[in-house]
């Protein structure tokens, strides 16, 4: 059995041996620009190092088992918080739809009506009749035109007692 193991790594040695060789040129060839990139890349080498330094302090200092207590004390309370907000807002959602005091099923209840401007023109036909003239409809009257906001509103002045 020993001399099977030998024959085999036999073969793999001189299987090997000529691709290493073959490494080892292309290495030694490529060695010039292997220096420069080196050169080229310092800063970038020192820059992920610091990164690195950075990023791997806690578990040098093996901070994370420190604050693990307190880790999962948070991590339950926020599971909790998300928990309650979501039931929360499940029991409102299904009170508001219950007893239809949703104030989006309001606002689609009054868009499906009449609007005041179609109130108003119905109202005006009920109370004027229809006469026609050959020239057109007959005005009777000249609506104003009314200012909204606060420019429609006087400005309330006080007399002073002095």
């Amino acid at each position: 059995m020993a001399d099977v193991w030998r024959i085999i790594f036999t073969i793999l040695f001189y299987l090997w041996w000529p691709t290493s060789k073959l490494l080892s040129a292309i290495a030694f060839a490529l060695s010039p620009f292997w220096a420069l990139a080196q050169f080229v890349f310092l800063p970038v080498a020192y820059l992920a190092e610091g990164i690195y330094a950075i990023l791997s302090f806690p578990f040098r200092l093996h901070i994370l088992e420190r604050i693990e207590t307190i880790y999962i004390w948070v991590g339950v309370a926020g599971l909790i918080g998300c928990i309650a907000g979501a039931g929360l807002f499940l029991l409102f959602t299904f009170i508001t739809s219950v007893f239809k005091i949703d104030g989006a099923a309001e606002a689609r209840s009054k868009a499906k009506g009449r609007t005041m401007k179609e109130f108003r023109a119905a109202r005006r036909g009920k109370k004027e009749p229809h006469t026609q003239s050959p020239s057109g409809p007959r005005i009777d009257r000249v609506a104003a035109l009314r200012r909204r906001g606060l420019t429609a509103q006087p400005i309330l002045e006080e007399e002073s007692e002095f």
